[in-house]
């Protein structure tokens, strides 16, 4: 790893993350968006899609640079639980994020840029990650999984606070059919 692909790990994973984030309302809410995608711009989906890039990401660097594969792997989830946890906290900490897409998103980068960092010092100084592999790799799962199930049950009602959706009678029936023709 050197500092030199920092600039284009966060600025690939943030173009990436974006499109993915945009991808709910450029299908015109198509059904497979909704796994990946930004649905109800809740702290949580907000950094799921910039999270599931931070995982692909991964596996792109990992075939492309061969670096030492547990030390690598032990160091990229540490980055990842860092990620999602500090993006939510800075989104839920400053409420007004959700409200406004792009104070949002920069809080997302802010996050993405610092665990990046982290993930570099700790590869780089030869930080021993990989004596907690097996914990780490349960808790890249549950992140993983919380990712795509965290849209249809949202922790702490977070989609009444930041929802276009906000409504007593929420169904996912409106992710999958339009306002008019839901009667």
């Amino acid at each position: 790893m050197k500092k030199t692909s920092l600039p284009i790990n966060v600025m690939g994973m943030l173009v990436c993350g974006f499109v993915l984030h945009i991808s709910y309302e450029a299908s015109g809410h198509a059904a497979w968006s909704l796994l990946v995608s930004t649905v109800r711009h809740s702290p949580w989906e907000l950094v799921k899609p910039f999270g599931l890039v931070f995982i692909m990401w991964s596996f792109i660097e990992m075939s492309c640079l061969r670096p030492h594969l547990l030390r690598f792997v032990s160091c990229r989830m540490v980055a990842l639980v860092l990620f999602v946890i500090m993006g939510n906290l800075l989104l839920w900490g400053f409420g007004d994020a959700c409200k406004n897409e792009w104070a949002g998103l920069l809080w997302v980068a802010t996050a993405l840029l610092s665990a990046e960092v982290v993930q570099l010092i700790l590869y780089n100084r030869g930080i021993r990650t990989e004596l907690f592999f097996v914990p780490l790799v349960a808790a890249f799962v549950v992140i993983f999984f919380a990712l795509i199930f965290c849209t249809f049950y949202p922790p702490g009602g977070a989609q009444s606070q930041c929802s276009p959706f906000h409504d007593d009678s929420y169904s996912y029936d409106m992710l999958l059919c339009p306002q008019d023709e839901r009667k």
